[in-house]
């Protein structure tokens, strides 16, 4: 079956989507706490250029769950 280029691209975000689940059940604890991953994911994050407010929206956080993180 030939796929529409929606279709492609629809399956294209899905496999986004399921990939950065994954980074988050990495980067937070059962508790909803920010793990050691999640520690070295946001300095990277951070490194590479992205605000505060965004990480925490990736992580599924609130921006202010990261303020102890420098």
């Amino acid at each position: 079956m030939v796929q529409s280029p929606l279709e492609r691209q629809i399956q294209a975000l899905e496999k986004k989507a399921n990939t950065l689940e994954r980074i988050v059940s990495v980067a937070k604890t059962s508790g909803g706490r920010i793990s050691d991953d999640g520690k070295n994911l946001y300095y990277i994050l951070r490194n590479a250029g992205l605000k505060k407010s965004e990480i925490a929206k990736i992580l599924d956080v609130t921006p202010a769950a990261l303020t102890k993180y420098k």
